[in-house]
């Protein structure tokens, strides 16, 4: 399990409205002068976002918040496989049965892959929290 440290920001109707207290691990690097990571890390804010629980909890509670191991692996696997397994089924499927699209081939793969990242980012939000990610919380700090 990954845990982490949350305050609560609001509460409504048996959710909770989270923001994540943990920085960024980019503080204790060396490197983090010429590192984009710790870039982004500082430009970009944190986000919100609601769970269910049935904890009795009010805004500014800190809270310890865990997810499964196996649901990351099953988002990256979402994230990063699927497209490339898209894009090549589509371009074999063409290849195979459409020959005369032979010289598109590179542009139907590209048109492809960013279908699905969009469509994997358009539906991000239902795919993976409410199915993979599932974060839970596991009770007041």
């Amino acid at each position: 399990m990954i845990e982490e440290q949350a305050i609560v920001t609001h509460v409504e109707q048996g959710q909770v409205w989270i923001k994540s207290l943990q920085t960024s691990a980019c503080g204790g690097c060396s490197q983090q002068a010429g590192c984009s990571t710790a870039t982004l890390a500082k430009i970009l804010p944190k986000r919100e976002f609601a769970l269910e629980s049935d904890l009795t909890l009010k805004v500014g509670d800190s809270v310890r918040v865990q997810i499964d191991d196996s649901h990351l692996i099953l988002s990256s696997m979402l994230l990063y496989l699927l497209p490339l397994i898209v894009t090549l089924t589509i371009v074999c499927l063409a290849n195979a049965f459409l020959p005369i699209l032979e010289n598109w081939l590179p542009e139907i793969s590209m048109a492809t892959l960013l279908l699905t990242f969009w469509l994997i980012h358009h539906f991000h939000a239902p795919l993976l929290v409410k199915f993979s990610l599932k974060p839970l919380i596991t009770g007041k700090i």
